[in-house]
């Protein structure tokens, strides 16, 4: 028997606590040095006005940026989009709000007595537009970061090797590499360049189409039930009908997949 075909992932990217200290000092001179020159500061005065812009831009990016690459990145395009919107917008009304409170503290002799005047109506609507800038900066890097991260790399087969099925292939899980079992898997969904593996255990994103995937796996045991869909045929619990010639099928892992009229058909080929 031939030994199973492993799939290593790309190289780990940069220390997370590094990068962030990075672009906090790539903010803070970038800030420093507009403000200073703008408003004619002193050098305290403007590396002042810079933490109070920082600060909350680091906060809430941070942020945003976390809830990009776990929650947003290789979900459908419906949920992607307002996903974003939502997102964008509390990152700039809390970013907003939360430098007007920095900049009363820095301009107050005390820090409990301070008062938040929120700026003329024309700088307001700069300061949301560069909120909302900063958030697509924040949102790119997650998606940059997200896919070298969790994703594996699929290495062509050659013709002579198309009897040797995938049968394990290997995820980064923080800075470790992780065997993968194809027998956990349950469903795989098509996402762009990129699939999203549901296993008994979670959930991971492949950098494989869905169409690689199909290829690589052993059609005896995988079934594509639909064009953004490939399921596991040992986790499937039950099938319904669901109308049409459809079946609705439910999986191990708690799943309930609709399959097409074509996707049904193979689906009953195959149980039946």
């Amino acid at each position: 028997m031939k030994p199973d075909r492993t799939i290593d992932a790309v190289a780990p990217s940069p220390n997370g606590f590094v990068f962030a200290a990075a672009c906090a000092a790539v903010i803070f001179i970038a800030y420093a040095m507009t403000l200073g020159v703008a408003r004619e500061l002193t050098p305290l005065q403007a590396a002042v006005a810079s933490a109070a812009n920082t600060i909350p831009t680091m906060l809430f990016g941070i942020g945003a940026y976390w809830l990009v690459r776990t929650q947003v990145v290789g979900r459908p395009g419906f949920i992607q989009l307002p996903a974003h919107l939502i997102i964008g917008a509390a990152f700039a009304l809390l970013t907003y709000w939360l430098i007007t409170v920095m900049l009363g503290i820095a301009g107050a002799a005390s820090i409990v007595q301070f008062t938040v005047r929120p700026f003329p109506h024309p700088a307001s609507a700069w300061q949301l537009l560069q909120n909302l800038t900063t958030y697509g900066v924040f949102a790119a890097l997650a998606y940059i970061h997200a896919r070298p991260a969790s994703a594996t790399v699929a290495l062509p087969q050659p013709p002579a090797e198309r009897s040797s099925l995938l049968r394990r292939y290997f995820i980064r899980s923080g800075e470790d590499f992780v065997p993968m079992d194809v027998d956990k898997i349950v469903s795989i969904s098509g996402a762009d360049d990129y699939c999203e593996v549901a296993t008994l255990d979670g959930r991971h994103l492949a950098r494989m189409t869905l169409a690689e995937f199909e290829q690589a796996l052993d059609p005896s045991r995988f079934i594509r039930v639909h064009r953004s869909r490939i399921i596991s045929v040992q986790h499937v619990q039950r099938a319904e009908p669901a109308g049409g010639g459809r079946l609705l099928v439910h999986m191990e892992n708690g799943e309930s997949i609709p399959a097409s009229r074509s996707g049904s058909k193979r689906l009953r080929d195959l149980l039946l």
